[in-house]
């Protein structure tokens, strides 16, 4: 019995920190206008400066990798996101070029960057707000990690192969307009990650546990209708595969759900 308890105990932790009267996703708003009205947002100084300390120990090693200011001194790999950009690596004979769109200071390339050590080239390209650009270009690009201010900025330097939006689409208020900008760039690959699902579409603001950025924070955030969305992204891309991207399982209200995950490759252009 001791040893059933000890199993339990991490997953349900984390499902009471999602499922919890003040954290968690809350409301359903008419439009993500309205629900961006009654929401801090993401720029606060204080997250921006909680996020700059955790990544300095990543860059340094101390660390294994940080996420959202929570610092992790275990590696963890994101299996499906590896495996995707291994693939679009092989394609192009073991060079890779990644557009990491929302990409915080690097989080995902310094979680990664032991498995990339066999590839005859990488560029990985932040596209974050001009606070982390600035940020990052000045303590945290390399000749592999670069930050720009837009999509059209990141082009203008590099020849991506693949645009990583993992844990963003959902943050965006016009996010067919986002898409449509990048089904219009030459970008051969599209991998969505950690996209929340509900039907019908559900606007909530999520309400961030200070464990996470050291203050509370909170955003407007979009559940999609599965249906609806792929059928939008059907008019640029077919899909390669998709997938549950974590066990952990999470909660809007009463009603529980799963991060999910595709691979879009780009339909051929006429």
């Amino acid at each position: 019995m001791k040893h059933v308890f000890k199993q339990l105990v991490p997953p349900l932790a984390h499902a009471l920190r999602w499922y919890h009267p003040r954290y968690g996703w809350k409301g359903h708003y008419p439009d993500f206008a309205t629900a961006a009205a009654q929401a801090g947002g993401y720029d606060a100084a204080a997250i921006l400066e909680r996020i700059q300390q955790s990544t300095r120990k990543a860059m340094r090693g101390e660390i294994a990798f940080e996420r959202d200011g929570i610092e992790y001194a275990k590696p963890e790999t994101n299996f499906h996101l590896l495996s995707s950009l291994l693939r679009v690596a092989a394609e192009y004979d073991l060079h890779l070029n990644v557009l990491d769109f929302g990409g915080s200071l690097g989080t995902t390339y310094f979680q990664h960057r032991q498995h990339f050590s066999h590839l005859k080239s990488l560029h990985w390209s932040v596209v974050e707000q001009a606070h982390y650009v600035k940020a990052g270009q000045a303590e945290f690009a390399s000749d592999q990690l670069h930050f720009y201010a837009t999509i059209n900025d990141c082009l203008a330097e590099q020849t991506p192969q693949i645009i990583v939006v993992n844990g963003v689409l959902q943050y965006i208020p016009d996010w067919k307009a986002l898409v449509q900008e990048m089904a219009e760039a030459p970008i051969p690959y599209l991998l969505l990650d950690y996209v929340g699902y509900h039907h019908p579409e559900r606007i909530t603001i999520q309400h961030v546990p200070p464990v996470f950025y050291g203050v509370p924070a909170s955003y407007a955030c979009r559940f999609f209708d599965k249906a609806d969305q792929w059928a939008f992204l059907e008019k640029f891309y077919r899909q390669v595969f998709s997938f549950t991207s974590s066990p952990d399982r999470y909660y809007i209200g009463l009603q529980p759900f799963y991060y999910e995950g595709q691979l879009w490759q780009h339909l051929p252009t006429l």
